[in-house]
């Protein structure tokens, strides 16, 4: 079997191809193929040029028995489907899996033809995340296979005290995950509890939205953590704010809620994940209010 995607990339899909690809079923061997590095778009053309030749030779020369393919949408979907027809072409079956937030809408802008044609080709199966997202797609996908993204068995609940102020956002640098509504509403939150703390992961101090607290001493813009530290956060933090616009099954709400963290979430994220507390609107007053009113001594919201 061989994984097709952002192998090596910070974020969700590359966690997800990591866990599947270390932990083939019983009786396959995984390999990985990396279609996508972060950088510059000349960088990016070069990673996908240098796949695509490599995916080319491996198909003739010692064929894998399958691709599974790993995608989002716009220039990941325009990735994958060249290799879904070049795995097709040389008779190798195909796992079209499917990991974007906004994957309806891409296709509702002009690629749902496009993405019909691809995925009801004869030796093509595609893999949704969750019922909710089986359903919104099935006009473009048809009837998918649900397959609810892995959690490596290594982040769990550990016995570390919870630290009753301290409020986690962990997220890439990408306006759809609402950093900046994160920052606001906590901003807010401090002035009726001065004592907040927010850890911020994948931001980090010299970034835009974290410079003008810079001294503050509130706000912790960590970057990119080790996944060491990444499980402390999550198991002595007492809630983690995920206010993105869209999410399809994002994995630090799972990590989360597999360490016991309570996530505070957008109407996006609660709709795909089970357990998140829903606050319904963007409206930096709301989110400011409902962690003010939580009891942070609780596990659970």
């Amino acid at each position: 079997m061989l994984h097709v995607g952002p192998v090596n990339t910070k974020g969700g899909i590359a966690s997800v191809i990591r866990l599947l690809s270390e932990n083939p079923p019983d009786g396959w061997k995984a390999e990985t193929l990396a279609t996508h590095v972060e950088g510059s778009n000349l960088a990016k053309l070069l990673c996908w040029r240098k796949a695509r030749k490599a995916l080319i030779r491996r198909l003739k020369s010692n064929p894998p028995d399958l691709v599974h393919i790993h995608t989002a949408s716009d220039y990941s979907w325009w990735r994958k489907k060249r290799v879904a027809l070049l795995a097709r072409k040389a008779g190798v079956k195909v796992v079209i899996h499917i990991h974007s937030g906004r994957f309806d809408e891409f296709c509702r802008m002009g690629a749902g033809d496009e993405v019909k044609k691809i995925c009801s080709m004869d030796g093509i199966e595609v893999v949704t995340l969750s019922q909710v997202w089986h359903d919104r797609l099935e006009e473009w996908v048809g009837d998918s296979t649900i397959m609810h993204n892995p959690v490596d068995p290594d982040i769990r609940m550990k016995n570390v005290e919870r630290k009753k102020n301290q409020i986690l956002f962990m997220g890439r640098d990408d306006p759809i995950k609402n950093a900046g509504l994160a920052i606001k509403a906590v901003e807010m939150a401090r002035k009726t509890n001065p004592e907040l703390q927010l850890m911020m992961t994948g931001i980090d101090s010299s970034h835009a939205l974290a410079t003008p607290y810079s001294g503050q001493g509130w706000l912790n813009a960590l970057g990119w953590v080790s996944e060491e530290e990444k499980r402390l956060l999550l198991n002595e933090s007492a809630m983690l704010l995920v206010p993105s616009q869209f999410e399809c099954q994002p994995m630090v709400v799972l990590e989360a809620q597999a360490c016991g963290l309570p996530v505070l979430g957008s109407a996006a994220v609660a709709e795909v994940v089970e357990g998140v507390h829903e606050v319904s609107s963007m409206k930096t007053q709301d989110w400011s209010d409902i962690i003010i009113s939580t009891n942070f001594e609780n596990r659970k919201i």
